[in-house]
């Protein structure tokens, strides 16, 4: 079952690793969409293939 947003921004307030985490990725793909002017789409796309393939 996956976490809802309220679940996830407890966590955060919870689990410093998880929360620096959360913030490393969402600087990463803020500064990847304004160096490569992909739209959010793409990015999400790209997201989802990481997940796919991150521990292969």
């Amino acid at each position: 079952m996956p976490f809802t947003d309220q679940e996830y921004f407890e966590v955060f307030e919870k689990n410093g690793v998880v929360k620096k985490a959360y913030e490393n990725i969402k600087q990463i793909c803020i500064d990847l969409q304004e160096q490569t002017n992909c739209p959010e789409e793409d990015l999400r796309d790209f997201l989802v293939f990481i997940s796919r393939n991150w521990n292969k």
